[in-house]
């Protein structure tokens, strides 16, 4: 059995505009731009890695800037991204997106919001000590967002989504008219909901989600569950090394891509920690291509 910590490692969205992107989770949000690399099957693409001082696990929010047409949300993946904030922090969060002209509700389950492409994102407040702050975030630490609450799931088939995240180390933890509630061990990205609700299907693009990652303590772990996955009559990939974890991928039954990613190595393996996300870091066999990777990329300003 994998010694497994149940929550999330990361999410993965595509988006239309790299610089619009970073000036809302970074700028807005107060999120760390923690690795400015680029998508390794397209290295003319930008791949955005943004999270908490140091990309720690279960606050990981990546992106994939591209020139594509918006998707709709719906069956098949991702619906919401639910971040967490502090106790008590939820009546500065509303006045504040007010102020930045970011579309928010109050909601039965906290803050409803929705990025500059789309994408539904949540605030929920829930105390956590596991994310570092961040020192020059655009928020102060009283209020900051303390990672990954969750995420909202849109099954095309939520039993046996369920019995997926089971296997995954999720327990059923509640169950009302809209939503079944899973958890997880872990301390951040521990609640996954999946929607009772009948919704169209998805279509990929911009404004979407792409992928949801769930954490496994290193490397070496991938084996046991690719094993596990072809004993419950699904494929995985082979597995991938995207340079600060390695991963496999795999289509669960209700449509969604799940991806299981090590903790380890991390985003310290090739910058320093004040330094993080200020240059473009490429793999070994990008290097001899950087010349003409960076003329393809468009220049980004950091506002903090």
């Amino acid at each position: 059995m994998v010694a497994f910590q149940s929550g999330i490692h990361h999410l993965s969205a595509i988006v239309q505009d790299a610089q619009r992107t970073m000036d809302f989770y970074e700028g807005i949000l107060g999120l760390r731009l923690v690795k400015k690399t680029v998508n390794f099957d397209d290295p003319s693409v930008y791949h955005l890695y943004f999270g908490d001082k140091v990309g720690t696990p279960g606050t990981i929010l990546t992106f994939f800037p591209v020139q594509a047409p918006f998707g709709r949300i719906g069956r098949g993946q991702v619906e919401r991204i639910l971040f967490q904030i502090p106790p008590d922090s939820s009546s500065y969060w509303l006045e504040y997106l007010q102020t930045q002209a970011v579309p928010v509700e109050q909601t039965e389950y906290g803050i409803w919001l929705t990025d500059c492409d789309g994408l539904l994102l949540g605030l929920i407040e829930e105390e956590s000590r596991a994310a570092q702050y961040w020192n020059a975030s655009t928020t102060e630490e009283r209020i900051a967002i303390t990672g990954f609450y969750g995420a909202i799931l849109d099954s095309k088939d939520p039993e046996h989504t369920g019995a997926i995240l089971e296997a995954l180390g999720f327990q059923v933890n509640e169950d009302d008219k809209n939503v079944m509630k899973y958890q997880g061990s872990a301390e951040i990205g521990a609640h996954i909901w999946i929607n009772k609700n009948e919704l169209k299907r998805g279509l990929a693009g911009a404004g979407t989600i792409h992928h949801i990652a769930f954490r496994t303590p290193n490397e070496t772990d991938h084996s046991l569950w690719k094993d596990r996955l072809t004993q419950m009559g699904m494929n995985s990939t082979e597995v991938k090394d995207r340079q600060y974890f390695k991963s496999i991928y795999f289509h669960e039954p209700g449509g969604i891509l799940f991806e299981i990613a090590s903790d380890t190595p991390g985003f310290l393996i090739d910058e320093e920690i004040d330094t993080l996300g200020i240059n473009l870091k490429l793999p070994k066999w990008l290097e001899t291509k950087r010349e003409q990777i960076e003329a393809d990329l468009p220049i980004l300003k950091r506002g903090v």
